[in-house]
């Protein structure tokens, strides 16, 4: 979890720093330079969005494991109980 969270957080400042450095060296108009600013945040949103929205999947997904494996377990304490019960 801390690796994708690190990975995260690296492709937030690498997109971030991109868009600065392309924004700062590019020889436009302001009015193209806001279109760029403001097109670069819209795709920094969709990526952003993207990556959470994967991030909860993954979760989820973990989060269905861990209950399908207590639910596992419960049923052999509860069948191992019976058994000893039984005898």
């Amino acid at each position: 979890m801390k690796d994708q969270q690190k990975l995260f957080g690296g492709l937030i400042a690498g997109t971030l720093l991109g868009i600065a450095v392309g924004i700062l060296l590019a020889p436009s108009s302001g009015e193209i330079t806001r279109r760029k600013i403001i097109d670069g945040s819209v795709g920094l949103k969709d990526d952003l969005m993207a990556s959470v929205n994967g991030s909860i999947e993954s979760l989820r997904k973990q989060f269905i494991s861990k209950i399908d494996q207590l639910a596992q377990g419960g049923k052999e304490v509860v069948n191992h109980t019976s058994e000893k019960v039984k005898v």
